[in-house]
């Protein structure tokens, strides 16, 4: 057997709802932290030992997946050539960590938190990682849907509103109650990622201390086996502001192939 093979791990670190990508250096191709699994390791040791000697964080490898004596975070096996590494023999795993702060080790050049798998695909992540990406985006029994969920109010709270658009189609409709206070004009419509960005962009200027928390989640993924159905996510949160009293808050999402085309925000 001429061709070099390697046992390795792949870790797929997630917090609150969104899993990291990096762009290796020298491969330039965009993957989760991982590496080779070393003399006297299990796969988990590895998986541990890696996503920390890569980025700093500390994983909780959690959600069991398999039958009994299966890894906690296990996701899958899969093979993948290596470039002049061979063929690895790959372990993949998703980690719950504690802080979206990435201290790097030099093996990569950028990184992107990612929120559903579409976006592994925007980046050219070759197709394994994007099969992965989705299964780290659901594992422990979250789905899709609720995973949208936790991304879009780890966005909003991040404040980071290239996150937040992103999670939309290009002519998403959205109504909401206090866009009709401010500007009566619109009557508390808009439609597309031009007037979203605009409305949230003066909403997250004027209002840095705003945050959302969670209450629940409810998700209906639509008819079953039907790709362009209309999947119904609704969320409860309280809409928490310095100065101001909390509010309680439903807003009903309306979701087609991984992406919101309808929102609707109800107070009180």
């Amino acid at each position: 057997m001429s061709e070099r093979r390697a046992f390795s791990v792949s870790v797929f670190a997630r917090h609150r709802g969104r899993i990291l990508l990096i762009e290796h250096g020298r491969l330039k191709k965009w993957l989760p932290v991982g590496g080779e699994v070393e003399a006297g390791e299990t796969p988990l040791e590895a998986a541990a030992r890696e996503l920390c000697e890569e980025t700093g964080l500390v994983g909780r490898f959690e959600a069991r997946l398999g039958v009994d004596g299966t890894p906690p975070g296990f996701l899958g096996y899969e093979e993948h050539l290596a470039g002049s590494k061979g063929l690895h023999l790959n372990f993949a795993f998703v980690a719950e960590v504690g802080s979206e702060t990435v201290v790097g080790n030099g093996e990569f050049t950028n990184q992107r938190w990612i929120s559903d798998a579409a976006e592994s695909a925007a980046l050219a992540a070759p197709a394994n990682v994007r099969e992965l990406a989705g299964l780290a985006l659901s594992a422990g029994g979250r789905s899709p849907l609720e995973s949208l969920a936790h991304a879009w109010v780890a966005a909003f709270n991040g404040h980071d509103l290239e996150r937040l658009l992103a999670l939309y189609a290009d002519d998403a409709d959205h109504f909401s109650p206090k866009l009709r206070a401010r500007r009566p004009e619109t009557e508390g419509h808009v439609r597309g990622k031009a007037a979203l960005r605009e409305w949230w962009s003066d909403s997250l200027a004027r209002l840095p201390g705003l945050e959302y928390v969670t209450r629940r989640i409810t998700a209906h993924d639509g008819a079953r086996g039907a790709a362009d159905a209309d999947a119904r996510l609704f969320l409860e949160y309280d809409r928490k502001l310095p100065g101001e009293a909390t509010l309680a808050v439903g807003e009903l999402f309306v979701c087609r192939a991984g992406r919101i085309v309808e929102s609707r925000v109800y107070h009180g």
